[in-house]
C-alpha cells in the first residue's frame, strides 16, 4: 500500500498488493471504518443544500441495484459534481429504498415519484473540510490525488459503490482534513493519556432543519 498521507515510503513493486488507489499501510493508523462496503453519492449545487437539509441522499432508479449494499452504519460520502468537491463522513441510517420523500429533488410539492427516488437517510458521522478532486469550477488543478486515484480507478463512474478499502482511505482523508486523524493518533501514541474535547454522537440532519453550505 502506498501512503496517502505521504509519510511512508511506498513498498516495492513485488510486495504492492494494491496499486490501483493511495491506502494506509498497517502501521500508519487509518480512520474506523465500519467493515462495510460504501457509497458515494452524487449532486450539484442545487441539490446540494436539499441533500443536507432533508438528511435524504438520492440515485437514479437504475441504481436501484448498485445501492443495494448499503445497511445501516455503512460509510457515505457526497460528491459535488458541479464544484468537484468530496464532503463526508456521513452514515446510512436506513437501507436504500424507493421514495422515501417522493417530493425530494422535485419541483413539484404533490410528486408522487422523486427524479431520484433511491433513496437513503443519513447522519453526520464526522464533519471535516471537503476534498477536491480534479480541476475546480477556476479551471485550477487542485485535485487531492487520494482522491483521484479511487475515483479514477472506479467501474462505472464517480457515483456508485465502494470497497471497504476505499471507504477507510477516503474517510481516512477526510478526517486527516479536519485534524480528527492526527488527534486519534496522537491519543493511540500516548496511550490514552491524552484528554479528548467532549465527544459529540452523531449528528442527526434533516426533520425539518434547512442547511447553509459555506
Amino acid at each position: 500500500y502506498e501512503s496517502f498521507s505521504g509519510n511512508q515510503p511506498p513498498p516495492p513493486p513485488e510486495d504492492q498488493m494494491l496499486i490501483d488507489f493511495r491506502a494506509p499501510p498497517p502501521r500508519e493508523v487509518s480512520w474506523p471504518t465500519m467493515p462495510r462496503l460504501g457509497f458515494i453519492f452524487g449532486c450539484n449545487s442545487q441539490t446540494m443544500d436539499e441533500c443536507l437539509g432533508r438528511g435524504i441522499f438520492g440515485l437514479p432508479a437504475h441504481m436501484k441495484g448498485a445501492a443495494a449494499c448499503i445497511a445501516p452504519a455503512s460509510p457515505i460520502f457526497l460528491f459535488n459534481v458541479t464544484d468537484r468537491l468530496l464532503f463526508g463522513i456521513f452514515e446510512a441510517v436506513t437501507p436504500a429504498i424507493m421514495n422515501i420523500d417522493p417530493t425530494a429533488f422535485s419541483k413539484n410539492p404533490k410528486a408522487t415519484t422523486s427524479p431520484f427516488p433511491v433513496q437513503i437517510r443519513v447522519q453526520v458521522s464526522l464533519e471535516c473540510p471537503p476534498v477536491q478532486a480534479g480541476d475546480d469550477k477556476n479551471g485550477n488543478n487542485n485535485g487531492d490525488p487520494v482522491l483521484e486515484d479511487i475515483l479514477r480507478t472506479r467501474v462505472g463512474g464517480r457515483i456508485g459503490p465502494l470497497t471497504h478499502a476505499q471507504s477507510v482511505a477516503l474517510g481516512s482523508l477526510l478526517a486527516s482534513q479536519c485534524g480528527a486523524l492526527g488527534f486519534m493518533t496522537e491519543v493511540k501514541a500516548s496511550g490514552g493519556n491524552v484528554v479528548p474535547p467532549i465527544a459529540l454522537p452523531p449528528k442527526n440532519i434533516g426533520a425539518g432543519t434547512t442547511a447553509t453550505r459555506t
